[in-house]
């Protein structure tokens, strides 16, 4: 039976890319270990099978995860029996939408929608009738596709892959790297329309509550909107900014990540975009890597697991992304513990 979770699509702008974190605690993340190999196999397969496979828009994250996805199961030698239908919705919800009413129509085995809107929409439509095996959802729960991470609901039959960038983690490293001044705070920023930006806004929130840390949070309708916010700040006002996650500002982030640099204010992303773009330090993920997870478990389910016995993957082998341009122009000298560590940008 279908359960409604939606009213409607979400609009575009909810695209993160990639994606990047909203989670308030790194310690619960987990990590597949085995991400290159394939894990539980059942006594008997299910034979040929029918994949509808689903992106809303077309970009280099979603190209390596795809990659890494055909390639695990081409791999497994199973490319013969997991026939994957792949459809580009071209940033068009209503032609996504369409796409996945398809997948039901002709009693496909099994979705496999990537990211947040195109699960929530596989969900909505197909929830309970097809098994659902999603790709780099920000956070499940939060967007109500799961109830907890450790769980699926019967009602809806959906898991898969979460490459959430835990909120601590980066602002721990900010503390770490610019630490806080007395008098100072720290300013959370975050699109006020994007569902994925309002999650990682709460994430940090409640993390600087745990930790005792002073904060203002800013919200913003769009890019321009943003750099007028980051314009009014006062030098050495804030001791560094964390931008939660939103795909429109990661697109965009040189506007931004220049008033702030202008200010001297550091700048922490949500995604490693927003630094390629201009801020000054994030975390990455190996988006190749989603991709083989999320294939293993679609490999787990041709072989006979069921989903109700697979609860949803995290990532989290992040990779720390400095913006060598950024860095220099604020005059900071990275730790030793991070820059031995670090992938620089911007040089």
């Amino acid at each position: 039976m279908k359960k409604k979770i939606l009213s409607a699509v979400m609009a575009l702008a909810v695209v993160t890319m990639a994606l990047a974190g909203c989670s308030s605690s790194s310690s619960d993340a987990k990590t597949d270990d085995k991400t290159e190999e394939t894990t539980d196999t059942a006594t008997e397969n299910r034979g040929t099978v029918n994949v509808g496979f689903v992106q809303l828009v077309d970009m280099a994250d979603a190209t390596a995860m795809y990659d890494g996805f055909t390639r695990t199961i081409e791999e497994a030698g199973l490319s013969d029996n997991i026939k994957i239908d792949y459809q580009d919705a071209a940033g068009d919800t209503g032609t996504m939408t369409t796409m996945i009413q398809s997948f039901v129509d002709n009693n496909y085995d099994l979705i496999v929608p990537m990211l947040t809107p195109p699960t929530q929409a596989a969900v909505n439509i197909a929830g309970g009738d097809i098994p659902i095996i999603f790709m780099s959802v920000v956070d499940p729960v939060y967007s109500k596709i799961v109830p907890d991470w450790d769980s699926v609901d019967p009602n809806y039959l959906a898991t898969g892959t979460s490459n959430t960038i835990p909120a601590d983690l980066i602002i721990d490293t900010a503390m770490d790297i610019t630490p806080i001044a007395d008098g100072q705070k720290i300013c959370i920023m975050y699109n006020t329309s994007q569902n994925n930006a309002q999650c990682t806004m709460e994430a940090a929130s409640k993390y600087c509550d745990s930790i005792g840390v002073e904060y203002d949070v800013v919200g913003y309708a769009d890019v321009t909107d943003a750099v007028t916010q980051a314009q009014a700040f006062s030098k050495g006002q804030y001791a560094f900014v964390y931008v939660a996650l939103d795909s429109i500002i990661a697109a965009n982030f040189n506007q931004l990540g220049a008033a702030l640099t202008e200010l001297g204010i550091p700048s922490y992303g949500a995604a490693d975009a927003m630094t390629m773009g201009g801020a000054f330090c994030s975390y990455g993920v190996d988006y190749d890597t989603v991709g083989v997870m999320t294939a293993n478990m679609v490999i787990d389910w041709y072989n006979g697991k069921e989903i109700i016995d697979m609860p949803c993957q995290r990532y989290s082998d992040f990779t720390l992304v400095i913006n060598k341009g950024v860095q220099e122009s604020l005059g900071i000298e990275l730790p030793a513990e991070y820059a031995d560590i670090a992938t620089y940008v911007g040089e």
